[in-house]
This record gives structure tokens, C-alpha cells and sequence, in this order.
């Protein structure tokens, strides 16, 4: 048996547009395929493992406190967010992983982006 490890997520966004412009745009994910789940709402899949759709946040119990991706230039990163008006949830420092900035997404959700080599 293979071991158990993440593949893939599936974000329920409110606005879709503004979640793609956050996600493709700003963080530069990649779109693997354009697609529409069994109920009809439209998906965007990225090469990164991540799906994003229309929705609502999940209900209480259910809400993922972070996500996290590895990136680089974690400070750029910072400085680029807050030019564009993304709001910085908390400013580059140490974290678990590494250099770690925290980014929130167009509905709130906490973005952890961190670099392991950089200080």
C-alpha cells in the first residue's frame, strides 16, 4: 500500500473570479483543467493541487485553519501583497517551516506561504 499523503484541495470560494485572480494571479498557480462538479458549479484545478469552485466556507467543525505552499522570496512575496492590497496576516518571520509570511485570500481563509532555505 502506497503511503497516505495530501493530493489535492478543494476550496469553495464566494467570488471564483477573485479567488483565480488570488490564487492563478497573484501566487501563480497554473490551471490543469477547467471542469464542472456533478452538481454543476464550474471547478478550476490547478497543476499545484489545488481546486477552487463556488461555494460557501465549510460549517463550524469544518474549517481549515490555514493552508500552506512552499514558495521563494518570501519577503518579495510580502511586500508584493501589500501593494496589491492583499492583506499580510502576519509579517515574514520564523516559522516551523522556515521564513513564513501569512496571506489572507479573497474570503479569508489564511495562506501560509514559506521558504526553508531563507532567513
Amino acid at each position: 500500500m502506497t503511503e497516505p499523503r495530501l493530493h489535492h484541495l478543494l476550496l469553495q470560494a464566494k467570488n471564483l473570479e477573485r479567488a483565480e485572480a488570488f490564487y492563478l494571479g497573484f501566487l501563480g498557480f497554473t490551471v490543469r483543467k477547467h471542469d464542472r462538479l456533478p452538481d454543476g458549479r464550474m471547478l478550476t484545478s490547478t497543476n499545484e493541487g489545488l481546486g477552487l469552485t463556488y461555494g460557501r466556507r465549510g460549517e463550524p467543525g469544518s474549517v481549515v485553519e490555514h493552508i500552506a505552499f512552499r514558495a521563494s522570496g518570501i519577503r518579495g512575496l510580502a511586500e508584493r501583497a501589500e501593494a496589491e492590497g492583499i492583506p499580510v496576516v502576519k509579517p515574514p518571520g520564523p516559522g516551523p517551516y522556515g521564513l513564513t509570511v501569512y496571506l489572507a485570500d479573497p474570503d479569508g481563509n489564511k495562506v501560509e506561504l514559506f521558504a526553508e532555505d531563507e532567513e
